[in-house]
């Protein structure tokens, strides 16, 4: 009786494993969709983040195309700071430059998580190693019974 109710947990548990691990690659496929609508907040927080330059001044930069005079940036610009309305030329501007701005993005961040994640896990796998060791060495033959330790191959270093 008690070998079926392990076995059901197991099955349970690995049947919870694979459907959270489909749920979870299918949402990395929708959040990766094309299809999805680009959010221009976001695009205009990344071309900062890229570039270094503000937002007025990307507002500056998407108008020279548009021939929008200055004193129209400035109130758009306003705006903008006022109710977060978004003027069509900045529209069009990250339109344009959205998957230059996504690879840009992506190679600048990526590569320094990828090394921050490696350096993470080579550092635990260190202390796995190192606290299994520790403990296999040192700690475990002092707390064994007397008649384990006389056994052959086990006892003290």
């Amino acid at each position: 009786m008690l070998d079926l109710i392990i076995n059901s947990i197991g099955v349970i548990c690995v049947v919870l494993l694979v459907w959270s691990l489909t749920r979870g690659y299918l949402r990395k496929i929708n959040i990766n969709n094309q299809a999805d609508a680009i959010s221009i907040e976001d695009y205009l927080q990344k071309i900062t983040q890229i570039t270094g330059v503000s937002r007025y001044d990307i507002f500056r930069i998407s108008a020279e195309e548009w021939r929008v005079s200055a004193d129209r940036i400035d109130r758009d610009f306003k705006r903008y700071l006022s109710s977060m309305t978004i003027p069509y030329y900045v529209k069009d501007f990250v339109r344009k430059g959205q998957k230059h701005i996504d690879d840009l993005y992506r190679g600048k961040g990526s590569e320094f998580a990828d090394k921050r994640l490696l350096l993470f896990y080579s550092f635990l796998v260190l202390l796995f190693w190192g606290g299994a060791l520790f403990l296999s060495l040192y700690v475990f033959p002092y707390i064994l019974p007397e008649d384990i330790r006389r056994l052959p191959g086990i006892g003290q270093p």
